[in-house]
This record gives C-alpha cells, sequence and structure tokens, in this order.
C-alpha cells in the first residue's frame, strides 16, 4: 500500500455524467394500472385427447372461471370501442390457437350480462356485451368448455409405451391455455382441477388436496390447493404416466419429490438429484431469510426437453443435467429453485424488464455455486459467455427487451453481463448489503410485482460523497456495449484513461451512437484510490513502485483493462512463469483482453503481431494452465489471419450460440484444443471466416 499517492484528474470531470450520477433519484410506480386486472382463475383441464377428424391431433378441453376488475369504464368514451358499434362495449382477451368456445357468461354484481358475440382470432377473443357501457366494478367470466392444441405450451414427450405431458408456459405461451389480458406479468390465483386418464399421476403448481377421484372406467379427476398470486407464466401443468417413479425428501421443511423414468433414469441419479436439490434449496432459504414460498417442489426428469422453472415444480432436461459436472449441476438446480421466490414470490412487471429477474436469479446462484463448491469452471464460463456475446454474438446491445420477449430473445441477453453489473455494485456496497436489499425487494413486492425501480430505490447509497449506486446501475443497464480502460505506466506513475468513442453501442432510447463515457469503479491490486468510481477521461497516480500493478484483476467490475505493451510482454511473461497463481477466470481474462485490444488495433505494431504469437503460442504449449483457451484467444486467430466474418442470418447464430454455451457446461469438455467447447469454437470460427481457424 502506497499511502501518500497522488491522484491527478485530466480531461475532467463528465460534468453532465457527475450530475445526473449525484441527483438524488426520486423512484415511484410509474405504471398505469391497467383498465382490466385479472384476480383469480379456477380453471379444469382435461387431457390428453384428440380430434375427432384426425386422431393423430392431440388437443385438451377446458373450462375457465376468470375473476377480473375493470378499473375504468369502457364504453363509448374509451379506445375499447369504436363508432359504428358504438351501442356495444367490448373486451379482448389473449389466446393462442384455442376455439370452440362454448357457454360463454359475463355477471357483474351478481346480474348476467347478455352477450353479444363472442368472436376469436387465432390471437384473440373478443367479447361484446349488448349494452354501450362496462361500468368499473368486479366480473365474472365463465366459458365452460373450450379447445386448446397440445404442442408447444402443453406437449408431450415418449416414455416408453406411455408419453408424458408437460407445460412451459415462460415467458408468454399462458394464452395457448386459458385467455389472459395484456399479457402476463399480472399476479393472480390459481385452483386447478385436471381430468386425466386412470393410471397416471398429475401435477400443478398447487399441492394435491386429495387422492384423485374416479369418474368412469377411463378417466379421473385430481383437485389442487389454490395457488398465492402468480404470473401466469409461472404455472405448470404435468401428467405423468406409469413408466414413472419417485423418491422424496422433507428436510428443507417442505416436500421436495424427484419423479423419474424408471426405465431411463437409475435409482442412483434420482437420488443423487434430489440431494443436491435439498442442499440447494436449504442454501437458498438462508440467503432469502425467509420461508419456501411453496408448499411443496416437484422435479420431474424428461428426455428431449427444455429445461425449466414454474411455481412449485421444475422440469429438468435429462441430458442437460446429468452431462453437466457436478458445479453446473448445482447452478441449474439453483437457478431453477431460486425462482420460486423471483419471479414466483415476486415478479417482474414488464416483459421489457425480465433481464433483470434473471440477472438477479443468476447473481444468486452464483452465491450458492460458491458456498458448494470450490470449483472455478463455472466463473470461467460464466466470463467466456459474456465475452463472446459482446465481440461476436450480440455486440452493443443493451438489456432491453421487447415488450412480449420470446425465450430465445431472453436466452441471448439475460444471466449475463447484467449479473457482472450487479456484482459490480456488490463490489461497492457488499455482499451482505446486495443480499439485503435484494430480499427487502422481494418481501416488498410479494403481493404485486417489482420493476428496476423498485430496486433502484433501496440501492440508495453513495460512493465518492455524492454519486447514488443506483444511478449508476441505471446507467449500467440502459447503456449497451463492453466499456474499456486503458493503463499506461509511465516511468513512476500510471496513467489511466477511458476513451471507447470507436465502438457503436446501443443507448437506452434503443438507437446506436458511439460508446459515451461510462463510470468505472477503480480497483487496483497494489493500491486502493480515494476515489472509487471515475467518471473522468481519465486519471494519473504517482509515484508507483516498480512491479505488475494489475487493475480489475478478475473482472469484479464490467470492463476490459488495455495495458501499455511493455506491460503486456511483462504479463506474458508471469504467465509462462507463474501462471498457476492466478486463478482460470484471471489468466482468461488478461489472455483475451490482449487478443481483443490486439483485434481492434489498439496496440503498437510490429510488437503487437509479435507479442500477440507469443501469447498465442504459450497458451497452446500449456494448455492445462488455459481452459478453453480456444475462447481466450479467439480474437487473436480471427484477426490475424483472416478479413470481415461472413454474415450469417439470425437463426444461424443462435444455433452456434447455444452449441458454443452449451460446451461450457462440463470441465471436462473445456480443455484447450480439446473437447466441445473446442469444436464448438472451431465450427463457429469455420463458419465465419471460411476455414478451419482453432
Amino acid at each position: 500500500m502506497i499511502p501518500w499517492l497522488l491522484l491527478y484528474l485530466f480531461g475532467a470531470v463528465h460534468s453532465d455524467l457527475h450530475k445526473l450520477l449525484s441527483t438524488l433519484p426520486q423512484y415511484s410506480d410509474s405504471r398505469i394500472p391497467p383498465i382490466l386486472r385479472p384476480l383469480s382463475y379456477d380453471l379444469q383441464l382435461q387431457l390428453p385427447l384428440s380430434e375427432v377428424s384426425d386422431p393423430d391431433i392431440p388437443l385438451f378441453t377446458g373450462r375457465c372461471v376468470m375473476q377480473f376488475e375493470i378499473n375504468q369504464q369502457i364504453g363509448p368514451e374509451s379506445a375499447f370501442i369504436s363508432d359504428s358499434t358504438s351501442n356495444r362495449a367490448r373486451i379482448k382477451f389473449d389466446i393462442i390457437m384455442l376455439d370452440h368456445f362454448e357457454n360463454v357468461s359475463l355477471v357483474y354484481n351478481g346480474n348476467e350480462l347478455e352477450i353479444f358475440n363472442v368472436q376469436l382470432t387465432d390471437d384473440s377473443m373478443e367479447l361484446s356485451v349488448d349494452q354501450p357501457v362496462l361500468f368499473p366494478g368486479r366480473y365474472t367470466m365463465t366459458i365452460h368448455r373450450y379447445k386448446g392444441l397440445i404442442g408447444s405450451a402443453l406437449y408431450y414427450r415418449d416414455a416408453g409405451e406411455h408419453a408424458v405431458f408437460g407445460s412451459h408456459l415462460f415467458p408468454n405461451r399462458a394464452p395457448a391455455v386459458f385467455p389472459t389480458y395484456l399479457g402476463t406479468t399480472e399476479k393472480v390465483t390459481f385452483s386447478i382441477t385436471m381430468v386425466h386418464p386412470i393410471g397416471t399421476n398429475a401435477l400443478t403448481s398447487g399441492a394435491s388436496e386429495a387422492y384423485p377421484r374416479k369418474i368412469d372406467d377411463n378417466w379421473q379427476m385430481t383437485t389442487f390447493s389454490t395457488t398465492p398470486s402468480i404470473t401466469p407464466s409461472m404455472l405448470c401443468f404435468l401428467l405423468l404416466p406409469h413408466e414413472y417413479t419417485h423418491i422424496e425428501s422433507s428436510f428443507t421443511g417442505i416436500n421436495i419429490t424427484v419423479h423419474y423414468n424408471k426405465f431411463r433414469v437409475q435409482k442412483e441419479q434420482a437420488k443423487h438429484l434430489l440431494h443436491t436439490a435439498t442442499q440447494v434449496l436449504a442454501l437458498l432459504k438462508d440467503i432469502f431469510s425467509s420461508l419456501i414460498p411453496v408448499p411443496k417442489i416437484d422435479i420431474v426428469t424428461m428426455n428431449e426437453v427444455s429445461s425449466t422453472a414454474c411455481f412449485g415444480a421444475v422440469v429438468v432436461s435429462e441430458v442437460q443435467f446429468f452431462s453437466s459436472d457436478y458445479a453446473n449441476q448445482v447452478r441449474l438446480l439453483a437457478t431453477w429453485l431460486a425462482k420460486q421466490w423471483i419471479g414466483g414470490y415476486a415478479a417482474i412487471s414488464e416483459g421489457t424488464e425480465l433481464c433483470l429477474q434473471e440477472d438477479l436469479v443468476s447473481y444468486i446462484a452464483e452465491k450458492v455455486i460458491k458456498r458448494m463448491t470450490n470449483d472455478e469452471y463455472t466463473r470461467l464460463g460464466q466470463l467466456a459467455k459474456i465475452y463472446l456475446s459482446e465481440t461476436v454474438f450480440l455486440p452493443g446491445e443493451t438489456l432491453k427487451l421487447d415488450e412480449y420477449p420470446n425465450e430465445m430473445e431472453i436466452s441471448e441477453k439475460c444471466g449475463l453481463k447484467g449479473v457482472a453489473m450487479l456484482e459490480s455494485v456488490e463490489f461497492l456496497i457488499g455482499e451482505k448489503t446486495m443480499i439485503s436489499k435484494i430480499n427487502e425487494m422481494i418481501y416488498n413486492s410479494k403481493k404485486g410485482a417489482y420493476s428496476s425501480e423498485t430496486l433502484y430505490g433501496l440501492l440508495n447509497s453513495t460512493v465518492d460523497d455524492d454519486i447514488y449506486v443506483s444511478q449508476l446501475l441505471h446507467y449500467w443497464r440502459e447503456h449497451g456495449g463492453l466499456p474499456y480502460m486503458t493503463v499506461d505506466r509511465l516511468g513512476n506513475s500510471i496513467k489511466v484513461t477511458q476513451n471507447g468513442s470507436n465502438m457503436t453501442v446501443k443507448n437506452e432510447m434503443g438507437t446506436w451512437e458511439r460508446m459515451p463515457l461510462w463510470p468505472l469503479p477503480l480497483k487496483f491490486t497494489e493500491f486502493k484510490l480515494p476515489i472509487q468510481i471515475m467518471i473522468s477521461h481519465g486519471i494519473q497516480l504517482s509515484p508507483v513502485r516498480e512491479g505488475m500493478i494489475f487493475s480489475n484483476l478478475g473482472l469484479p467490475n464490467y470492463y476490459r483493462v488495455n495495458y501499455d505493451i511493455d506491460t503486456w510482454r511483462e504479463i506474458k511473461t508471469i504467465l509462462t512463469e507463474n501462471a498457476t497463481s492466478y486463478t482460470l477466470r484471471e489468466r482468461f481474462q488478461l489472455v483475451s483482453d490482449f487478443c481483443y485490444f490486439y483485434s481492434i488495433k489498439s496496440l503498437p505494431e510490429p510488437a503487437a503481431s509479435v507479442l500477440r504469437n507469443e501469447f498465442v503460442q504459450l497458451v497452446r504449449l500449456r494448455p492445462t494452465s488455459f481452459p478453453i483457451c480456444d475462447a481466450a484467444i479467439f480474437q487473436c486467430v480471427v484477426t490475424h489471419e483472416h478479413t470481415r466474418p461472413k454474415h450469417l442470418d439470425k437463426s444461424q447464430m443462435i444455433q452456434m450460440r447455444r452449441k458454443v454455451f452449451d460446451s461450457f457446461t462440463n470441465s471436462s469438455e473445456m480443455e484447450c484444443r480439446s473437447g466441445l467447447a473446442h469444436d464448438a469454437l472451431n465450427d463457429l470460427c469455420t463458419k465465419l471466416y471460411g476455414i478451419s481457424c482453432l
């Protein structure tokens, strides 16, 4: 530590940025109450059935009783009605391929209203009543019978002689099972009854109230307890054939049951899944400092499905889970089970902000991994995903989503750099405070929903006297790209600058612009500065003793670091002689950062090309010291030997991204120049540049 270190700011503090960050934010719930707000559903589903005209088309039938309240008059003066039909008020609900609606009724204050028409399209159900207005108040709509297709929201998979049925309503498939209103972010209660074949076991988000009641020789009925208020996208339905058996545990205070196909999954595998899930849930219970918000959790393994979490249940892909190493199994379970609190108990209010929900879940999952394992590979894989996203797959994008995002958009943008930004906040305020604020947000939102402003309003502490942590997080999340700083050694001083103006990124308005100045938290390995945030174009530090000084080592904060060419030479020497003194994540960061700055021509030639060859040779000669080296040196290789990449359409890039990221789920496949990670990255390089690169 150098107590007499002098700090000189040059380029001046960016006055507009400082004003923004030092202004006390006034956060309030700015959402306009919806004209119509669902309150509860009473659903009865019967499955599986088949179309009489085509027995190969599986379907279900439903009965829906929906209670909702209207908050302002719907009628001639509202946007819900046109002049040509001004004598009839209308309400439009969202559906996806639901049809054959029978005996639809609408009751207000105990009186049944006369329905003029029910008009169905592929994506909407419009109900018009034979009166000019619908007054504010509580209504009950009953649809005595309707039909829906089994295929996407409700699906089936081969379980042997019979099929297993599941549901995947997240983020916006609920209208394929029952009518909804304006998306699926409003929380409601659900009372569910399932009519299903004798010999099958029905599961939903609610706990079963009793054993199934036999209806006839073919069908039985299971009734479930009413759920707490949850978003429709967190509801689930499962139907298990006799090929499934189960084991259970009540160690955490609630019943956790693992349902598995006894012909596909060994009992020891199921026991391992149950034991790991129990440990993860116990840790989550401690982290959230609260009771588990569900009465039970059913974990169902399936083949050829995408894993998904819903309230009170988790569907686990057999291949995804059992092919992952232990640390990644913990990560998967922590992510799924944390959604019982974040997403279930407390739900995000807007589809555009779903990334915040996914980022918070992944942030908590990282805490569970750290407490349960000493694994470095999950953190390494996370950093590789962030770097590849920002340089190859989705550079310059913000964390804002479409109003009704699909699952692909969520997987592309969420759970990556947003987590790094939350960790930057933790760096400033401490882990204990950060988790406390998340818990406070969850508790305050249990009966409703939260938004980004809810979290910002709780992060009300300041750093450097007048810079609000909430404003920092808000700024980071609203701006696209991955910023960087440059650290130049000048004799006994260090010059730190920020200049990302050569990068084009999205801003909070969704338009592309030159990267603005970012507020960057400062962290050096050999000293601590009197300021924590750099909001100027640069600072100069002196005197600084000789020796290697790293900035932001291990990426505790969301930005890259470039060094002068002599320092990069010294880093290469250190990694050659003593690589194991640094974590896997730190080694990857240093090599990858060098290659990135080499690729954008930020280092002087010809020295940069010489050093580039030495870095590439280093990692290839010492593969055990540099897991997923192919990702670290990717920018060194492709920009050295090739010109601009080919244009690949979005579907191809999504497919390549999934292949690369999936290869990071097992440390045995992350070896340098071998394994699935190498093959996936080489395939990516080949498709982009036309020849094998790695």
